[in-house]
Parts: C-alpha cells; structure tokens; sequence
C-alpha cells in the first residue's frame, strides 16, 4: 500500500515542478518577445533616419546645389581657361 502512494506523491511532485518550469519559460519568452518588438522599432527607426540623412547628404553633394551655394557665399565663375597640355610663351605680348 505504500507503494501506490509513494508513486503517486512522486508523480504528482513531477507534475508540479514540471508546470512551474514551464510557467517560468513561458514568462522569459513573452519577456523576450516584448524585448524583440522594442528592438524592432528601434530598428525601424534608425532605417528610416538613415533614409532622411541620405537624401539629405545626396541633395547637399549634387552639383546644382554647390554651385548655388558658392554662388550664395560671393564666389564668381572663372573666365580664363588655362592649358596645361600645350606650352605656356615665356612674355605675354
């Protein structure tokens, strides 16, 4: 008789301890999840700062918008051509 009993109190301690496992690995995945959306958006975030700033530093690199700006800040196109390919005279006439 004290067989029975004895499986039984083991089977059920059994039972328990593996509920109280799986409670506790349940709340470290939901945990986790919830850690994996925020990094999510954060990851959102930075892709979509990134796409901004690359458009911005595409805008600033283009030619129109130095000449603009040159043109803003006094400086003047230059009207002599030099070249270096053919042989400079040694007096201007």
């Amino acid at each position: 008789m004290k067989k029975p009993f004895f499986i039984l109190g083991f089977l059920g301690l059994l039972v328990i301890s593996l509920l109280l496992v799986r409670i506790s690995l349940l709340n470290s995945i939901s945990t986790t999840g919830i850690t994996l959306v925020a990094l999510q958006n954060k990851i959102d975030t930075y892709k979509k700062q990134n796409e901004i700033l690359k458009v911005q530093y595409l805008q600033a690199a283009s030619y129109t918008h130095i000449a603009a700006r040159a043109k803003k800040l006094g400086y003047v196109p230059v009207k002599t051509e030099v070249d270096l390919t053919s042989p400079m005279p040694l007096a201007l006439r």
